[in-house]
Formats: structure tokens, sequence, C-alpha cells
């Protein structure tokens, strides 16, 4: 078997159309506003519809493609709103309710991630919420947001919320195999995309700050932290696509593959993360430099629904294991 990683004349023209789309209307200076993020621009652009085949109005890409398109989410911090987006709006189809998955889609109904916490649900950046998709390690649910209560969140990036069980009405769910899979694919890609960026600040950072009377990525630890930093984040990208590929294709280690992307992915999102902020130093934690946000994202993203244990899966090469 081979494949051609290489990316396709398609998958170059989407990937620069979106982030030319991120680039202007979601550069990273706009999150020391506070605002939250309004997803007019990326429903534009049908980033939410990117995957689903065109018989369900969708645009008949193909899951490598979001994937690809979500890392580029994960680059510019944008809200993880934008994942349970798209995984609603499948959610909304599968249960034949085509016009609630256009209203999503077209970022009318806007949707809240959210986490089971104690007796009820947190749920995440909720305020142009009117449902929340709720990540579970075996399951996800569409419920409608009811009597939720603000809490205080990491920092003031994102609001947070908490809503009892019981006030959450169910409008859909599912435990399908496939949908969990793609669930932990599209979240391993938004965490692939701050390893990228947060190593990318951590190296152009290191090239301008001088220390002693010298650019501090001359010294040996900041170069260890940054190599370390672009071995990580190869790992995981090469994971991401044979995962997506694997899942794309239907072949039987597909699991193993998203599994294994899964239990990565959020470990190395938070150690370029906090690497990020490590060779900035104490501005690192302060709102004058974006390095903290990485952080914030890593830790938020990584709470969102949970890989499949790994040694229960069967692994790529048993296939070809001796008898």
């Amino acid at each position: 078997m081979s494949y051609d990683l290489n990316r396709n004349a398609d998958q170059r023209q989407i990937l620069d159309a979106a982030e030319a789309m991120l680039a202007g209307s979601y550069p990273l200076a706009r999150l020391r506003e506070g605002a939250s993020d309004n997803l007019a621009e990326a429903s534009g652009f049908g980033a939410f519809l990117l995957g689903l085949p065109e018989e369900q109005g969708g645009a008949g890409f193909g899951i490598v493609e979001e994937a690809l398109v979500h890392v580029l989410f994960g680059r510019h911090l944008l809200t993880p709103r934008s994942l349970a987006a798209a995984l609603a709006v499948r959610l909304a189809a599968s249960s034949g309710d085509d016009a609630l998955m256009a209203a999503i889609a077209a970022g009318e109904t806007a949707v809240a991630p959210a986490v089971r916490s104690g007796n009820g649900y947190l749920l995440i950046d909720p305020a142009q919420a009117g449902m929340a998709l709720v990540f579970g390690a075996e399951r996800l649910e569409l419920v409608r947001i009811a009597d939720a209560a603000p809490e205080a969140g990491l920092g003031h990036d994102l609001s947070i919320a908490r809503m009892p069980a019981n006030d959450g009405q169910a409008i859909a769910e599912t435990d399908e195999a496939g949908l969990l899979l793609l669930s932990s694919l599209l979240v391993s890609a938004q965490l692939l995309g701050v390893a990228e960026a947060a190593r990318d600040m951590a190296v152009e950072y290191a090239g301008i700050r001088r220390q002693f009377g010298s650019v501090i990525g001359s010294f040996q630890a900041i170069k260890h932290h940054c190599a370390n930093m672009a071995v990580g984040t190869e790992r995981i990208s090469a994971l991401l696509d044979m995962a997506a590929l694997a899942l794309s294709d239907g072949r039987e280690d597909a699991a193993f593959q998203v599994a294994a992307l899964r239990r990565l992915a959020p470990k190395t999102a938070l150690a370029n993360a906090s690497l990020c902020v490590q060779i900035h130093g104490g501005i690192g934690f302060s709102d004058e430099a974006d390095a903290h946000r990485f952080v914030k994202q890593a830790h938020i993203l990584g709470r969102l629904g949970e890989g499949q244990p790994l040694l229960d899966l069967p692994a790529p090469l048993v296939a070809f294991s001796r008898a």
C-alpha cells in the first residue's frame, strides 16, 4: 500500500482560501478585545458543510480536507464553537432535521461545545448559542440551552456557563462510531493547529528577543525547546494525515490511528503552548503577549471528548505479524 501525502491542487486551493479568510476575519489581535467570535465569515466560507455530500447540501469534500481546514482554525484560536458546529451539522442531518442542519451551517443557530460536569453541563462560549453539543467519551448529544448560569472561565478569553442536566432539552444524540471518530479527529486537528502556532510564535520571538547581547534563539537551551516543539508538531501532523486517510478510506485500523492521534495531540499542544510561554519569559503570562492564549485553548480542546483505549484496538500491523 502507498499514500501520496502531498497536497493536491484542490486541497491547496481550499487551504489558501481558508487561510485568507481567517487572516482577514480572525487575526489573533481580535482576542485582545475580549469579544466572542462571530462565525458568520466561517459559515459564509462553507466551513461547516465542507465534508458533507453534495446531496445533503454539502460541498462534497472529504474528511482529509475538512481536517486540514480545522488545523487552520486551531492556528487562529477560533472559538471551539467551530468544532461544535461542524459536528452538530452532521448530527442534525443524521436525525433527518434538514432545517436545523441548514440553520447551523449558515450560522443562524450557534452551537456551543459542552462537557458533562457533576449533575449538569459545562458550556464553553455559550453567549451567542441556542444549543450545545455535549462531547462524551461514547456519545454526542445536541441539547437546547436553557437557564445556563455564567461561571468564571479561563481568564477572560472564553465565557463559561453551567446548566443543570434536566434543563437541557435533547434534540438529537448518537453513539455512531464514525461520527465519534470524526469528532476525535477534528478536535485533534485543532490541537495540531494550536501546537503549530505556538511553535511558530516561540521561534519568531526567540529570533528577536535579545539577552546578554545576543538573540535568545542562539542559546542552546532555547534551541532545544524549539527543536522539541518542532518534533512534537511533526509527529502529530503525520498521525493526523494517517488517521484522516484511514478514516476517509474506511480502513480497519482507522479507530487505532484516530485513538493514537487523540492520545498524543492534547499533550503535544499543551507542551508546545507551555514552552512558548516559557520562551517569552515573564511577558508570556501577561495580556501583552498572546502566548498564554494557546495554553488556555489547549486545555479547553483537550476536554472535548476522549479517545478510545488504544490497547483495546487492533494495531495496523497485526495483519503482517508472524503466525
